[in-house]
């Protein structure tokens, strides 16, 4: 690997503890991340590696930290400064902030970009304008090579998929649900955030558990137990409809899990994943 007098890798090479990171991230361990990335002598694209991180883990304090850090050391119109910029804030529920940050990376971008095009869409969503998302959507679609086609469904069509998805559960686990109520909504809404951690609830979440779980004693004023669904949000991700059927299954018994007062490594260990 050639380096810079500095130790960096040279302009165009990726040292090896970032690729590393990088490889990790895209592998769902944000912790092996952040380790793998502590290592590199490139301090500019450490940076942005621990923002990335930080913003998957849903800590957004200290990607906020990481996000200074590297807007000091590039400069703050870098576009990848400013679409971590638009990420932070829309994980902090800043919508509009988000979008002018997403507007400025995709018009200075020179070509459609299917990631920003959803985001956008999202955003839209979150405001009620099913049109323009979908407009947002079609071109994010267009941009993809690996989509072919917008995935929506009628609700009733949905509301059958989650049927078939409950019918499959394992009968050690459907009495939790006797008195748990699953709700379809679009998108996710402010209400529904926890202002004091809004990052372990973000705009692009797929489902949601609320209410107390099966080992909980509930107060008088709190809501029966709801798995919420987020429809829009999982149409976006979904491929084909078989896709999102197996997408809804694996969300609904994910936050049954969470009913159930389990942490994510038992949901998996459960079957419930």
């Amino acid at each position: 690997m050639r380096t810079n007098d500095d130790g960096a890798p040279a302009e165009g090479e990726l040292d090896p503890y970032l690729e590393a990171a990088h490889d990790a991230l895209e592998a769902g361990h944000p912790e092996h991340a952040l380790a793998e990335a502590a290592a590199s002598p490139d301090a500019e694209g450490r940076a942005l590696l621990e923002v990335r991180a930080h913003l998957f883990l849903g800590h957004l304090k200290a990607a906020e930290g990481a996000l200074e850090r590297a807007a000091t050391l590039i400069g703050e119109e870098d576009l990848d400064v400013l679409e971590l910029t638009g990420e932070l804030a829309f994980s902090s529920w800043n919508l509009e902030t988000a979008r002018r940050a997403f507007m400025v990376v995709l018009e200075d971008g020179g070509e459609d970009d299917s990631f920003l095009l959803e985001r956008l869409a999202l955003l839209a969503d979150l405001e009620g304008e099913e049109a323009a998302a979908d407009e947002l959507m079609m071109r994010a679609v267009a941009a993809d090579p690996e989509r072919t086609s917008l995935v929506q469904v009628a609700d009733e069509v949905f509301d059958r998929h989650v049927e078939a998805a409950l019918g499959s559960l394992d009968p050690r686990f459907r009495a939790a649900m006797e008195n748990t109520r699953v709700v379809r909504e679009p998108v996710p809404f402010k209400e529904l955030v926890d202002p004091s951690r809004p990052g372990e609830t973000p705009p692009d979440i797929l489902g949601l558990f609320a209410g107390a779980t099966i080992h909980d004693t509930p107060t008088e004023a709190e809501l029966p137990p709801t798995i919420y669904l987020f429809k829009r949000n999982l149409e976006r991700m979904a491929r084909d409809e078989a896709h999102l059927a197996e997408e809804i299954r694996i969300t609904l018994f994910h936050e049954i899990g969470h009913l159930l007062g389990l942490d994510e490594d038992e949901v998996a260990s459960m079957g419930l994943a």
